[in-house]
């Protein structure tokens, strides 16, 4: 597979030199040296040449060993990462799940015990010990015992002390505080709504105004803004379209306005995304924009003959060739950045969803809104669909297909929302 390499895609600044502007072009002059070296000898010219795309490899062995460097033991700099413990968690079962890499029982059962004494008397989990609970580190919690499985992991959760901290987190409009007396945002209800859909605790008083709150979030761009009146981002857009299709209300946005906003945010020399308008590529947004794509395409009801609204070779391109440390394992925002474990994450998630097209066919999409029993059927109808799988370079780059609202594989989200939808529901509708 080849695709043609050119500096005429390079940012056009109009002759009007910025500080965004130049250090656009330094990111475009590292890139570019980057992808030369794919460019096939025979088509090489002036402004670039053919990309010979074979040759791109991920290196799994590599970030296999980086992820379990990191669980081994992290350098004391990291302290100021404290309250982000539970993401540690997350990151590194996620990563080494996608990568199809063994997660041993010692891990798993080491991380179920530490995230159990970051559950707070009080409901929710804490990010650090002795830390308020947060609706972030509560999230990455949920998500991390995901991943590791199994009925004892699951039974850690008290799901009745979730429901009530949850509850007290929030607000008349609809949006819920990060902690007691936190920001607010729309982080707040992605996590409320990924956590209270995933325990089986969505109620009609849990939801109300939620919808609303994100549809006041969108902007003249678009794309969705943390709260209302606030330059969209690529971050808020996935978590406010993300939510919505929880609660089966994505026809609350501008889509039109929104589709233009999206496909706008990835850059045609870097074939990555960058989170907002006139900002540098970024790895991370690979699935906080790339993930976004698929719900957008749900919404819009886009059957997969049709294809995705962005190029899902490029994307590839970007994060084998430029966002991979091949000294030290792990992944990055771009070249000349340090690898860390947030961005091989969101890296992988992002190569993930541009290999398989995942999706629910416009036909299939269950419309009922109502019942509490809808929403795991909505959840587990997306699935990944084999003939529209698009692998760069070796086929051996494979990584497992990612549910695009939950960023996890499917087999460990099936069995927890089988386990946790045996449980009784805390309201039969939600309407």
């Amino acid at each position: 597979m080849s695709s043609v390499f050119s500096y005429d895609f390079r940012y056009d600044d109009n002759e009007c030199e910025t500080e965004t502007s130049v250090l656009q072009a330094e990111v475009e002059d590292s890139i570019g040296d980057i992808y030369l070296n794919f460019v096939e000898p025979g088509s090489l010219a002036q402004g670039g040449g053919a990309i010979d795309d074979t040759r791109h490899k991920l290196l799994r062995a590599k970030h296999e060993q980086f992820i379990h460097d990191a669980i081994n033991g992290l350098p004391s700099n990291f302290a100021v990462l404290d309250s982000s413990q539970p993401w540690f968690s997350f990151w590194c079962l996620n990563s080494l799940d996608i990568l199809g890499c063994d997660i041993s029982q010692q891990l798993r059962d080491r991380v179920v015990d530490k995230l159990s004494r970051l559950q707070s008397p009080s409901g929710g989990f804490c990010g650090g010990s002795g830390q308020l609970p947060h609706l972030a580190g509560s999230y990455a919690a949920v998500m991390a015992i995901v991943l590791v499985g199994g009925d004892k992991a699951y039974r850690t959760i008290d799901r009745q002390g979730m429901y009530s901290w949850l509850m007290s987190m929030k607000r008349p409009d609809g949006a819920f505080t990060m902690h007691a007396d936190g920001e607010v945002d729309v982080r707040g209800v992605y996590c409320a709504m990924v956590v209270a859909s995933l325990l089986n605790i969505m109620t009609p008083e849990l939801i109300k105004g939620a919808a609303e709150f994100i549809a006041r979030c969108q902007t003249c761009e678009g794309g969705i803004g943390p709260y209302p009146g606030v330059e969209a981002h690529g971050g808020y857009t996935l978590c406010g379209l993300a939510a919505l299709d929880i609660l089966g209300k994505t026809d609350a946005l501008r889509l039109d306005r929104l589709a233009r906003w999206m496909s706008a945010r990835q850059l045609a020399f870097e074939g990555g995304f960058n989170g907002r308008t006139n900002k540098l590529v970024d790895g991370c947004y690979s699935y906080w924009m790339g993930g976004a794509f698929p719900i957008l395409q749900k919404a819009l009801k886009r059957s997969r003959t049709e294809g995705y609204i962005y190029d899902r070779a490029a994307l590839q391109r970007y994060l084998l060739a430029c966002c991979q440390d091949r000294r030290a394992g792990g992944l990055r925002d771009k070249p000349g950045k340090s690898p860390d474990l947030y961005h091989t994450m969101y890296c992988l998630i992002g190569l993930s969803l541009s290999q398989h097209y995942v999706g629910v066919e416009p036909s299939e999409q269950v419309t009922d809104i109502t019942s509490v029993y809808s929403v795991p059927v909505r959840m587990m109808q997306w699935g990944a669909m084999p003939a529209s799988l698009l692998v760069l370079g070796l086929r051996s780059n494979v990584v497992k297909p990612v549910h695009p609202v939950y960023s996890v594989p499917y087999t460990p989200l099936a069995s927890f929302v089988k386990y946790f939808y045996a449980q009784p529901p805390l309201a039969d509708q939600l309407v």
